[in-house]
């Protein structure tokens, strides 16, 4: 008999935001369906699941952690919370991240609710953990030269870095100069006390030889180590910021055996008050005169962006009147 309550595919426990759960599949069955994202060494299947809709309560990258369970676990993520979720939703799965043990990172959006799927490797695997959920920054922090965010995360994988920079609104951090690189070392080189080695989003996959950032800027700042890039052994295609010396290094995808953070790299957020022209914390008379000032024409004053300041523009502009909140 199960032990479980949540062992039914449609009838997952609710949870939300952050926190440590105690979990037991001991006597749960599989009722849920192998997943081509979930293969590992052959085996596409969960066995003995018990289920979870986890709503997010904040936007970003979120990690789901069973390490220190009493067995060989393997945990999915669906992007959604479907009754028996449909296995090509899987957003995320992992079998062995921390010995035989299960550990995953996703991009979550606040209000969104997920499906996670905890179970066994094996078929007569069952047992005992905690699973934590947990925000994974480590870092959160905005450059005042550009008015960007930056956020750090554990990584694995270049590619798998880019791939939940993307998934979480940017991309892996783009270096324009001096001044840049140089904020980055002072604020996450040595992060938590920790000399780090970071992702960076400057590749060569598409031309070897020819980087170029993730973003699709421009290259035309870098600051290689000496004798780097050196494609050493072939296919050093990916970019890591050393930390010590605030210089880059290329190296392969899997990052040789070293740990990484990835930086995410966010453009400025929206202005609290964008009917503020004049910057002064208040929607008042100046602000209606930019309004005025550009009336049936375009750029400043056009605040639904269609291209005309109008109406619906100066409408917007009255509803905000008064000190920005």
């Amino acid at each position: 008999m199960s032990q479980a309550g949540n062992d039914a595919c449609g009838a997952p426990d609710p949870l939300a935001g952050f926190g440590v759960t105690a979990y037991t599949t001991v006597g749960a069955t599989t009722d849920g369906l192998a997943a081509p994202a979930c293969l590992f060494f052959g085996v596409s299947q969960i066995y003995n699941d018990i289920w979870y809709c986890w709503t997010a309560t904040d936007t970003g990258v979120v990690f789901v952690d069973l390490c220190g369970s009493s067995f060989d676990t393997k945990l999915a993520i669906y992007g959604d919370c479907t009754p028996c979720a449909d296995p090509s939703t899987v957003i995320a799965c992992n079998d062995d991240s921390c010995a035989l043990h299960s550990k995953l990172s996703f991009a979550a959006e606040a209000g969104r609710s997920y499906t996670i799927r905890v179970g066994a490797y094996a078929a007569a695997g069952t047992g005992t953990g905690n699973m934590t959920i947990g925000n994974g920054s480590m870092g959160d922090i905005t450059n005042p030269a550009n008015g960007h965010r930056y956020i750090a995360y554990q990584g694995t994988t270049w590619t798998s870095s880019e791939a939940l920079a993307v998934t979480a609104g940017g991309h892996l951090v783009t270096i324009d100069d001096q001044a840049e690189n140089d904020w980055i070392q002072a604020n996450f080189g040595s992060l938590l006390g920790v000399v780090r080695r970071i992702w960076i989003g400057f590749n060569d996959m598409a031309v070897e030889g020819t980087f170029a950032w993730a973003d699709g800027t421009p290259a035309s700042f870098t600051n290689w180590n000496a004798g780097e890039p050196n494609n050493a052994g072939a296919g050093e295609d990916f970019a890591e910021f050393l930390g010590s010396i605030g210089k880059w290094n290329d190296l392969a995808d899997a990052g040789a055996g070293y740990s990484h953070l990835f930086i995410v790299e966010l453009g400025p957020s929206a202005p609290a008050c964008p009917a503020d022209f004049d910057g002064d914390g208040i929607v008042g008379g100046s602000d209606l005169s930019v309004i005025l000032s550009n009336w049936g024409g375009t750029g400043a004053g056009d605040l639904d962006g269609d291209g005309v300041v109008s109406g619906t523009d100066m409408t917007t502009l009255l509803s905000a009147w008064g000190p920005c909140s």
